[in-house]
């Protein structure tokens, strides 16, 4: 009886932790959480140079 019992609870904490892990899809913690937008700081401070002539392969 313990034996069972125990095995069962090993199962259920096991697929506790895959469902945590994100193991079926994205975990619950995620959900409905838009990925964070990367900004950039002194935007106005990149300068594009002029594009690099092409190589001719001989």
């Amino acid at each position: 009886m313990m034996r069972s019992l125990f095995l069962i609870l090993l199962v259920l904490n096991l697929g506790v932790l895959a469902l945590g892990q994100g193991i079926f899809g994205p975990p619950p913690s995620e959900q409905g959480r838009e990925p964070r937008q990367l900004s950039q700081r002194h935007q106005h401070a990149i300068d594009l140079g002029t594009p690099l002539p092409l190589r001719q392969s001989p």
